[in-house]
């Protein structure tokens, strides 16, 4: 029995709204404690990473538009929890091992993200699931660069 075309549409759409909602919640946290570090190195990594985000953010809002959808990124209610959060955890501590630990445990938390979508959208199309599965990577070897920092 053929899974119903609905259903691999509402898959394929929710797989790649994940990916734009990691993409932009990483993308925004690196933006946001940039402005927190001295540490050059660390700053360039945030940097370089923050540009893979775009990059891939940018391919599935590009996969969204093909398949006549539009992207709906992060809420307001999540960028400010995100940002209250970043707040409270560097307000006495921006040390280059604080921020670096808590990069690498958003990318491990992204990576946990990326696993549910996987197994929640079992019918999204292989190009979502190449998709995704990219992100998934960059955020795994992302969380061990991270880990070097501490």
């Amino acid at each position: 029995m053929q899974p119903d075309q609905k259903k691999i549409q509402a898959d394929n759409e929710a797989m790649l709204q994940e990916v734009v909602q990691n993409t932009e919640t990483g993308k925004n946290t690196l933006e946001e404690m940039m402005g927190l570090t001295h540490d050059q190195a660390l700053k360039d990594e945030m940097m370089r990473q923050r540009n893979e985000y775009r990059r891939l953010n940018q391919k599935a809002h590009t996969a969204l538009d093909a398949i006549g959808c539009e992207a709906r990124g992060q809420s307001a209610a999540a960028r400010m929890g995100v940002s209250m959060g970043i707040r409270t955890r560097t307000m006495l501590d921006k040390t280059t091992r604080n921020l670096a630990t808590m990069l690498a445990e958003g990318s491990g938390q992204g990576v946990l993200d990326c696993r549910r979508a996987e197994s929640d959208y079992p019918l999204a199309s292989p190009g979502a699931h190449k998709l995704m599965q990219e992100l998934c990577d960059f955020q795994t070897h992302a969380e061990q660069t991270w880990r070097g920092f501490v």
